[in-house]
């Protein structure tokens, strides 16, 4: 038995995967962590110290709901991600030193502290978006958490910068919708499935579920990567616009890039097809870095960015007026020959009118008075 066991878990249990992985991975995420954290304290900052007009006061408070539920459920599942990873990772390094594999089997087919860490991470996500190694209620409602407030912000800014036409709204609310409630479907089977892995219901539940969230995974990545692309096909039209009348023409294309990049929020999508593109590259024994964590987290990075840029005036919005300006300004003006033949048909308006309220019978002062009405109207 021992021998069978020992076989099944030779991948798992090298130096690799127990110290190697948990070392890399949770450095990168904690460094990354770091930066959202200062990126966050710098937005705050600016929300107090710089209050929006009072037509944007609805908008500034709701982004700054959302940025700061999107930080609160980052934060969560760094939390709760550190404890599960360094979980698995003592039990696999005692597993390793006395031979005993009865621990890690119990935590691999029913741990209740590993399901409901697990559940956690994944559920903050349908609200920041994703699997760790070792399934657990944590993961799942943080998964559901992040991914709906970072979807909502970032169609919101993309309504916005089209001018707020609902036809290009509505079909990403649509999507979003289904994308996020079946991804919380496929959260739901897999914690069900996770409770107890030995039984072969639970298993099957926990393999329909994975495919489920494959898919809701995929979906996510495209319907995110068009939003992010509207976006920035946007931002450049405004910035083509306004440097075609000599405004910013001395931007350079690397300030171009980077300003679309940084204001349309592909750095989320970007990230989460960097990180399916390594979980289905490499075999999970294999692995010796998680790009999960990096992802989850860049659904918050994402909209916290475009935050502090318009809190400093470099965002397109800043544009928008001028590109209105421009185009009133182009409007051609009434020509002289037009003006001039406007002024004669009123001039023998009003000559009409005097002739027809003499023929009447009626006084010049009646005619005059008919004659300021008819002016008027």
């Amino acid at each position: 038995m021992y021998t069978s066991t020992a076989e099944d878990f030779a991948g798992f249990l090298s130096a690799r995967r127990v110290i190697v992985g948990p070392i890399s991975s949770l450095s990168a995420m904690y460094f990354v962590y770091g930066f959202y954290v200062l990126l966050f304290g710098t937005c705050i900052h600016m929300m107090c110290r710089r209050p929006q007009a009072s037509e944007t006061a609805p908008n500034n408070r709701l982004y700054f709901s959302l940025t700061v539920a999107l930080f609160t459920f980052s934060t969560l599942y760094v939390a709760s991600h550190t404890v599960n990873l360094i979980r698995s990772t003592i039990i696999s390094f005692n597993t390793v030193k006395t031979g005993d594999y009865r621990e890690i089997i119990n935590f691999t087919h029913h741990d209740v502290g590993k399901t409901v860490s697990y559940s956690l991470e994944s559920l903050l996500p349908v609200f920041l978006k994703y699997v760790l190694h070792f399934p657990t209620v944590q993961v799942l409602l943080i998964r559901s958490l992040i991914s709906i407030a970072a979807d909502y912000m970032l169609i919101h800014r993309c309504y916005l910068i089209w001018g707020s036409k609902k036809r290009v709204a509505v079909p990403f609310i649509v999507a979003s919708v289904l994308i996020n409630a079946s991804g919380l479907a496929g959260s739901i089977l897999v914690t069900m499935g996770v409770r107890d892995s030995s039984i072969e219901s639970n298993f099957a539940l926990y393999v329909t579920g994975q495919g489920v969230r494959g898919v809701t995974d995929i979906c996510n990545a495209i319907v995110n990567s068009i939003i992010t692309l509207l976006t920035a096909g946007r931002i450049w039209w405004i910035h083509r616009q306004v440097r075609a009348h000599g405004i910013h023409s001395t931007d350079s294309l690397l300030d171009s890039v980077t300003r679309i990049i940084l204001e349309s929020g592909i750095i989320y999508p970007a990230f989460t097809i960097a990180n399916m593109i390594m979980a289905n590259s490499v075999t999970l024994a294999q692995a010796t870095f998680n790009f999960y964590p990096l992802a989850i987290m860049s659904a918050g990075i994402a909209p916290t960015l475009i935050m502090v840029r318009a809190k400093l005036g470099k965002n397109v919005e800043s544009l928008q007026h001028e590109v209105s300006s421009i185009r009133f300004m182009s409007r051609p003006a009434p020509r002289e020959g037009t003006m001039t033949r406007l002024q004669t048909q009123l001039q023998s308006t009003g000559s009409l009118s005097i002739t027809v309220a003499t023929i009447q019978g009626e006084s010049p002062e009646r005619g005059s008075l008919q004659k300021e009405a008819t002016s008027i109207v």
